[in-house]
């Protein structure tokens, strides 16, 4: 059982936005057996948001959604500084799906 959901999710989004987003969860959720209960790590961004109710509608069940705002987000062109004036943070959506086939 994952404790920490940014620690190892099943499918990891992040980088990606909709509708590619939805494409790479489809195929992923595709190669999964029924039953089977896996983790999908996501930017909640506007971009986003129909992603679990894209998730939804193909049958799938939605075990548990949960958002997390740990994790940074930094311009690489400035990781060398010591201070990354630019960190933003970026609120990350964890959800749980009970696959459906």
């Amino acid at each position: 059982m994952i404790t920490d959901p940014l620690q190892r999710p099943d499918l990891n989004l992040i980088g990606t936005s909709c509708p590619m987003a939805f494409v790479k969860a489809r195929l992923h959720l595709d190669t999964c057996f029924d039953g089977e209960i896996i983790s999908i790590l996501y930017e909640d961004t506007a971009a986003n948001e129909p992603l679990a109710r894209s998730i939804l509608t193909l049958g799938h069940k939605i075990l548990s959604e949960t958002t997390d705002t740990r994790y940074k987000k930094t311009n690489p062109a400035t990781q060398h500084t010591a201070r990354r004036l630019d960190s933003a943070t970026l609120q990350l959506k964890h959800i749980r799906i009970q696959v459906k086939k």
